[in-house]
């Protein structure tokens, strides 16, 4: 489990709170009570909780939202002593009424509950909500709270902003809660410093249900695509023993939330299968909020929240849920859902961009194979995409070393269209600029990557040389296109030789190409002394410090190995040598 990035683990919650308030001119600290800056209104809502589940609940003070929130060590309530101060200075603020809003957990219950008899006695006008939208576990004390809260938080906010009772809250407040569910899943546990792990979960299993401190939850699995898990917990969340009463062409308002763990990547998965599924289920999602709302440190999961939309209370809610605040936290803005009709699915950029390129080579010059040379070609294309095949691991293995571990993965699936380029007649076997031209568009659109861009302006040039010149021999014609690709490459990418990359090992075999241009023939011995000349360049690659690529930013190795492009030119080279040596043609 990785470490923290903290100083001393009993101050760290001090020391987050003094970095979230002095970020933020609207908000001020009082112990550990965040409290805004701006004119307490008639109704101050205040909430808290244990530290560890930032932003909330500090992101959520502002005008229209929390007027405080005081918060407890990691994963503690706060205590009452503390709660009971706030509530003492809010009303020393002017507060008329004082609304606490928790979550459903033993803890806040105590600790909140006390405060609030404590301020009674001093005839301190304050009421206790509690959120408790758990769709997956309930214990004794009722379903836990979870990530629902802060819709129910927000609307409280916007309707103490707007001058209305604490009476009129609550109620509306009340009317939103037995509309609320949430249920969480995670991949993983989750470890505060300095304490133990609460639950631990293998490699491939999730838990269904798991609350925000690590609790466990209704049901563990193995590891579940997208799709399938959140079809899991909506099935849960609509069936289960707290399901949510929904029907088809019930409108929804979704909150999608990052327990802390999951990329961005993985969010924007999330939020898409989560709205098609609801989608599928004829539920119809008004409004969608997502990011880090209320998380669990850095718990590998997500939590996924449905607030049905009644008929008589939809607009009223959505309304409050849009009314505007300052709470750094809350989405800045919370867009109606887009309809699928604004997703544009665009063809394949392989295919547009040889669309276009047969556009422009329609009318060029075409230097041709000889008829007995155009089989041999085909034969060594397969060739090539039988050693890539072969090859990928290691490849992959290589690249691994200093790289992302993926350069025979992006080879590979060079291979595998050009495999189906063969099948369809795409590959033009005797035409060299639109053979080299269609195996350009295939490394940029297939490879990605520095080699997928390489070799892109290699074959482009390579493709435009031998499309506008032509010389006396083949052989010449073909090595002064060759050139032309390098060329390009050099202008675009800035790399030169000896910077670790693959033209390293395409270099040496052009030039020893050059070096045979007056000859009409390239000779079965010429095909054998190119793959060494190959093979040497590659192994000499072993002692470069690579300066181009994702490999450039990483610490030399200990033990230094060849740089995979160049092991790919050498190793193309030696399937396409195997065949034409074979037949000791040009």
């Amino acid at each position: 489990m990785p470490g923290y990035f903290v100083n001393e683990i009993p101050s760290c919650v001090d020391e987050s709170l003094i970095g979230y308030v002095r970020t933020h001119s609207h908000l001020e600290l009082h112990g550990r009570a965040v409290i805004a800056r701006s004119q307490v209104p008639s109704v101050a809502v205040i909430s808290g909780n244990g530290s560890g589940h930032e932003p909330a609940m500090a992101g959520y003070v502002g005008r229209g939202l929390l007027s405080a929130c005081i918060s407890g060590s990691i994963f503690a309530s706060p205590p009452s002593a503390d709660i009971f101060r706030l509530i003492v200075e809010m009303k020393r603020r002017g507060a008329k009424q004082i609304l606490l809003i928790i979550l459903n957990y033993t803890g806040d219950r105590l600790n909140f509950g006390l405060a609030m008899e404590r301020a009674r006695e001093l005839s301190i006008d304050v009421d206790m909500l509690v959120v408790a939208d758990d769709a997956a576990v309930d214990c004794a004390i009722g379903p836990r709270g979870l990530a629902g809260a802060l819709l129910v938080i927000k609307i409280a906010g916007a309707l103490a902003e707007q001058g209305k009772n604490m009476s009129e809250i609550v109620d509306i407040c009340q009317s939103v809660r037995t509309h609320l569910r949430t249920i969480g899943l995670s991949a993983s546990g989750v470890h505060p410093p300095g304490q133990q792990k609460a639950l631990e979960l293998l490699g491939d299993e999730i838990e269904l249900g798991m609350g925000i401190h690590g609790e466990t939850g209704t049901q563990r699995l193995k590891l579940l695509s997208s799709k399938n898990v959140i079809d899991l917990a909506f099935g849960h969340l609509f069936r289960g023993t707290r399901a949510l009463d929904i029907k088809r062409d019930d409108n929804v308002f979704l909150c999608v939330n990052n327990l802390g763990g999951c990329s961005n990547l993985e969010l924007g998965v999330i939020m898409k299968d989560a709205i098609e599924n609801l989608e599928h289920r004829s539920i119809h999602v008004k409004r969608v909020m997502s990011g880090g709302l209320m998380t669990s440190l850095n718990m590998k999961g997500f939590s996924l929240t449905v607030l049905k939309l009644t008929a008589d209370m939809s607009s009223m809610v959505l309304n409050l849920i849009d009314f505007p605040t300052d709470a750094f936290a809350w989405p800045k803005t919370i867009s109606p859902t887009q309809l699928p009709s604004s997703i544009q699915t665009l063809p394949d950029s392989l295919e547009f961009n040889d669309q276009l390129s047969a556009e422009l080579t329609l009318n060029e010059p075409h230097l041709l194979f000889e008829t007995s040379v155009v089989p041999s070609v085909n034969q060594a294309l397969l060739a090539v995409i039988k050693r890539l095949h072969s090859e990928t691991d290691t490849l992959n293995r290589l690249d691994a070393v200093s790289g992302d571990g993926d350069t025979g993965t992006a080879f590979a699936r060079v291979a595998d269209e050009m495999t189906r380029d063969l099948t369809n007649g795409k590959l033009i076997y005797d035409r060299p600029s639109l053979l080299f031209r269609r195996l350009g568009l295939i490394a940029e659109s297939r490879m990605g990557g520095t080699c997928g861009a390489i070799c892109g302006l290699f074959f482009a040039a390579t493709a435009k040389s031998l499309s506008s010149t032509q010389s006396n021999t083949l052989i010449e014609n073909l090595s002064n296109a060759f050139e032309a690709g390098i060329q390009s490459v050099e202008s675009y990418a800035r790399v030169q030789p000896g910077d670790k990359s693959l033209l390293d090992a395409l270099i040496p075999t052009i030039d020893f190409i050059k070096s045979r241009c007056a000859q009409h023939e390239f000779t079965s011995q010429d095909w054998q002394e190119l793959v060494s000349v190959a093979e040497q360049a590659v192994q000499e690659t072993k002692n470069l410090v690579a300066k181009v690529g994702r490999a450039s930013y990483t610490k030399s190795v200990e033990t230094p190995v060849v740089d995979p492009g160049a092991y790919a030119v050498s190793i193309i080279l030696q399937a396409i040598s195997e065949v034409f040596s074979a037949t000791t043609t040009h």
